[in-house]
């Protein structure tokens, strides 16, 4: 065990799950862009946009994993804006079971950012 909180630990493997849910949303768009030919552009950007968050929420798993004190607010951050955009799309999210992972995953770890106990652990 490394000796860090458990509940830290969870937090960081949560802040993993969900990157890597958000990179291979980005491969399923990519696979699927392969296959459209002439149309691969509509998904080229959401594909990007995908990786960039999967591996903005690598370097926070990371912050988190470490215990750095950045990584606490930009993950408080980050998961708020990813609730956010999930409520804005609750409706897709009822067919879309990787983005409700995803959305769920972000839920879990904006709760558990805001618990004082936890953020005492990153000052």
């Amino acid at each position: 065990m490394s000796g860090k909180p458990t509940g830290v630990l969870i937090l960081a493997i949560l802040q993993l799950i969900g990157a890597l849910l958000n990179l291979w949303a980005g491969g399923l768009l990519i696979m699927a862009a392969m296959l459209l030919g002439p149309f691969a552009f509509l998904f080229a950007f959401p594909a990007l946009i995908l990786f960039i968050v999967g591996l903005i929420g690598l370097i926070l798993f990371y912050g988190l994993y470490t215990l750095k004190g950045w990584a606490w607010l930009w993950a408080l951050i980050f998961n708020l804006l990813a609730v956010l955009g999930g409520v804005l799309r609750i409706g897709a999210l009822m067919t879309d079971y990787i983005g409700l992972a995803g959305f769920i995953v972000n839920l879990i770890v904006f709760i558990y950012l805001l618990l004082p106990s936890t953020r005492a652990h990153f000052r």
